[in-house]
């Protein structure tokens, strides 16, 4: 036997990033080196953790000149080359996201077993022979994916980048709405499966993307919108994975937007801080680590238009992400994760149209912990087991009890008066999981088997009380009391035009239970040829019907060298059961008055109900298909092309000859349409440039969504939904702006964003829907952000020092509009997203 031998380069990086390579180099054979003409080679590519590293690439040549030969790792991280000549070849192995590695002697003149280690990439401070790993066409990569890396995360230009979700945004077919709720290919957020390390995160009773998580902690966030395997479901909008970091066998520290700001708003004053703070390292070297990422702010959030003395909101948020990993054996690890969110918003929503007295206290909570076991057998099976816990809580309080009004105004309705909705909600979620990958098997090419199942536990506690809202005609006083809308004399001068009161909403609660399971095969039929088949089952408590999803894709390479692939999938995609659609009949009932010029009209009550019998699931048929190209210059083109097509969508209703008693249906039927080009470079050291337009379709034929707090009023009706937006085009880079002897070398990052305005709804005085649903649009947006950063050594520490504008045009981009057809003032626009000078500071670790 040999000794293990372990080679370290010398690149520097933040607290010392090191690349490690182990050899186990058995004699297998007692003949003489060069006398077995068929030599085999097995590679297994773990991270500095010892966890297996999948689809990594590894090449072996002989020499310069020869056509190197190419493998990709499996699930265990490994893969082989075989029928080798006995020689001394070269071995690189390269995966994105990782410093690439190479091993410039390898003897086939011993059967070889090579355990390699990967780096994750980090921000490099000085860089010696630590090489970026160059991005690749992954012919193991069947579903159609976008990601972006930790570093770029950090290095796209965005407004607000203490909120990871906003650079969700620059990620192709994916669109942020109004209220900063990511949409991957058209379809509802509660429609995507987001995962943090693997486990579900969305707020359980709506899936929301809620949790708040450090934007310095990130690996890597990925988006599956089509061709994603069996595993994965139920969601109809694909895959939003959030991949967060681990501590290795060195201490890092990170601290970010530490210097707190001001502002000039009838004098100076404190703006806001919003510091990061991320530390991570050995429990035990080579057994144990630990990470966490701290992340807070405090906003002082002050509107001139306000009266002095209440023209202020303090906004106080604070989250941590605290992570263990253990390796209990080189075949066992353990890993752990705890997050804590905790919001508290003084008058939540405040602005000029909504002043303090009507913006609610609003206090929010989350705790998600999880727990992780794998455990690799000899044989070439791995087996992981996890168990999660999510809890998300909100309170909304009012200022008293004064009457809630609602006034016309020429930039939209205006509010005065005690808000006029407390809730309290609980959604809590216990999942179960377990995966097991089989050794690959062989049978007319190569097999990769996984089976998995999952279980989950919903529960939504909810409890509502609401106080009437007075609606007042455009030009009318407020009431003197909160009925003064129905009793005013004489009966014919009501200055309202809609008087709205609520019954119900006492505390209840809501379960389900979901169980699914899954099998899968990829079978790589040649080195070109791979499909994927799967069979999906799922069963929950309200359904209560068991439910097939079959899936199937493939890709194929093109050519010898790899450089153009094409896929190909389809697949039965199943909807989940959200408690928040099954809750809505306990939330409560509206009673509306109606008058026109003074006088009492009519009065509608609204319900809700639902007949669990009668629901079934909503289902898509989504297919797709997608080429990769590498183009000359190292230009990476994608191309893909998504269609679905949505059944028995949930709906809420009106019977024929019904005006509010609305009844949970499967009547929606949803399509969406896309075809998505993007192009992207990338430099030396993590530089980048991307590019992509995208053009899609969305049309439902029930675009609405009533609810009790939904003051619209009208029957479904077709249309888009409000974050439609069939033109978008998308660009960001971080370059090297110039280099001088002085000042060295500077950085430069933007990002640009332009596409069609989302639509919206036309009411009249009574909140009545005008027309067809998003009959018209806000206009085109177009916003380009352009910083300069600089990084630099003082006091024995590594900076970062960041500035530059969002929106450095100007161009108006306007968030609010006067939708009502009766006011003098309609489809008047307001709210304009201006120029804004934005600065970040981050310090890096000691030199």
């Amino acid at each position: 036997m040999f000794r293990p031998h372990r080679l370290r380069t010398s690149g520097i990086c933040l607290a010392g990033c090191i690349l490690l390579v182990h050899f186990s180099l058995a004699q297998t054979s007692t003949k003489p080196p060069g006398s077995n003409p068929s030599q085999k080679i097995l590679v297994t590519v773990t991270d500095e953790n010892e966890v297996a590293v999948p689809s990594a690439f590894v090449y072996l040549q002989a020499s310069p000149q020869a056509v190197a030969l190419r493998c990709v790792t499996d699930f265990g991280g490994h893969c082989g080359f075989s029928n080798l000549s006995s020689a001394t070849y070269q071995l690189r192995v390269e995966k994105e996201g990782f410093y690439s590695l190479i091993l410039p002697t390898i003897q086939t003149s011993l059967a070889a077993n090579i355990d390699v280690t990967l780096s994750h990439q980090q921000e490099v401070r000085e860089v010696v022979d630590v090489v970026e790993s160059p991005p690749a066409i992954d012919p193991a990569q069947i579903a159609a994916q976008q990601t972006l890396s930790g570093l770029d995360v950090l290095n796209i230009p965005y407004a607000a980048t203490h909120d990871y979700r906003n650079v969700l945004n620059f990620i192709p077919g994916v669109v942020r709405d109004v209220n900063g709720q990511p949409h991957v290919a058209g379809a509802e957020t509660y429609q995507t499966v987001t995962l943090l390390d693997g486990f579900n995160i969305t707020q359980p009773a709506n899936g929301q993307l809620l949790a708040r998580i450090s934007t310095d902690a990130f690996r890597s966030i990925q988006v599956e919108p089509a061709r994603e395997p069996a595993e994965f479901g139920k969601g109809s909008g694909g895959l939003l994975m959030l991949n967060t970091g681990i501590g290795n066998d060195h201490f890092h520290f990170y601290a970010t937007d530490f210097v707190p700001s001001f502002q000039d708003k009838g004098g100076w004053k404190f703006d806001q801080i919003l510091p990061r703070l991320t530390f991570s390292g050995p429990l035990r070297k080579g057994k144990v680590w630990f990470y966490n990422a701290l992340d807070g702010e405090f906003d002082n959030i002050v509107y001139t238009e306000l009266p002095a003395n209440a023209d202020n909101d303090h906004l106080l948020r604070i989250g941590n992400l605290a992570k263990l990993q253990a390796n209990v054996t080189s075949r066992h690890i353990v890993t752990a994760s705890f997050l804590v969110n905790h919001l508290h918003d003084q008058y939540s929503g405040l602005s000029p149209q909504n002043p303090e007295l009507s913006s609610p206290k609003d206090v929010e909570s989350a705790y998600l912990a999880s727990v992780k076991d794998q455990y690799y057998f000899k044989g070439g099976e791995l087996l992981e087991a996890g168990l999660a816990f999510d809890q998300y809580n909100l309170k909304w309080t009012p200022y008293g009890t004064s009457p809630y009004l609602i006034t016309p105004e020429t930039f939209g309705d205006t509010a005065s008066g005690s808000y006029y909705l407390s809730a309290a909600t609980r959604a809590r979620r216990l999942q179960a999981l377990t995966n097991l990958f089989l050794a690959p098997h062989h049978w007319h090419g190569r097999h990769d088997l996984k089976l998995g199942a999952d279980f989950d536990r919903l529960i939504y506690d909810a409890q509502f009380a609401r106080q009437p809202i007075s609606f007042l005609r455009q030009g009318q006083n407020p009431p003197t009391a909160p009925n003064t809308c129905l009793t005013n004399v004489p009966p014919l001068d009501s200055p309202c035009s809609r008087y709205s009161t609520f019954s119900g909403g006492l505390p209840s609660s809501t379960y389900n239970f979901e169980s699914s399971a899954y099998a899968q095969d990829r079978w790589l039929i040649n080195n070109r040829l791979l499909v994927e088949s799967g069979l999906r089952l799922d069963w929950d408590e309200v359904i209560r019907r068991p439910l097939l999803s079959p899936r199937l894709a493939g890709t194929y390479v093109l050519d010898n060298s790899g450089n153009t692939k094409l896929s190909a999938g389809i697949g039965l995609v199943y909807d989940p059961t959200f408690l928040f659609l099954i809750a809505r009949p306990f939330a409560g009932q509206r009673t509306d008055y109606f008058f026109t010029s003074g006088a009492e009209t009519g009065t509608v009550l609204t319900t809700f109900s639902v007949d669990r019998n009668a629901l079934q699931a909503p289902r898509f048929i989504n297919w797709s298909l997608g080429l990769e190209r590498k183009l000359p210059a190292a230009i990476y083109l994608k191309a893909e092309f998504l269609e679905k097509r949505g059944s028995r969508g949930f709906a809420y209703n009106t019977p024929s000859g019904s005006s509010g008693n609305f009844i949970l249906e499967n009547t929606r039927d949803d399509r969406y349409d896309a075809f998505e080009v993007s192009l992207r470079h990338n430099f030396r050291e993590s530089y980048m440039l991307m590019g992509s337009y995208t053009r899609s379709r969305l049309h439902s034929n029930q675009a609405l969504d009533f609810s009790v707090d939904n003051s619209l009023l009208g029957p479904q009706e077709p249309g888009p939904y409000t974050w439609d937006t069939p033109n978008r085009f998308l660009s960001w880079g971080y370059v090297p702006f110039f280099k001088l002897p002085i000042i060295h070398q500077m950085e430069i990052a933007y990002s640009l964003e332009t596409r069609t305005g989302f639509p919206f709804n036309v009411t009249n005085d009574q909140q009545q829907l005008v027309g067809p649903p998003g009959a018209r649009r806000f206009p085109d947006y177009f916003s380009l952000n352009l910083f300069l950063e600089k990084r630099f050594h003082l006091f024995g520490y590594f900076w970062e020092l960041r500035g530059g504008f969002d929106n450095i045009t100007g161009h108006g981009n306007p968030y609010v509009v006067n939708s009502d057809i009766n006011s003098p003032q309609r489809f008047t626009f307001s709210a304009f997203e201006g120029r804004a000078f934005t600065s970040r500071i981050r310090l890096l670790g000691r030199k």
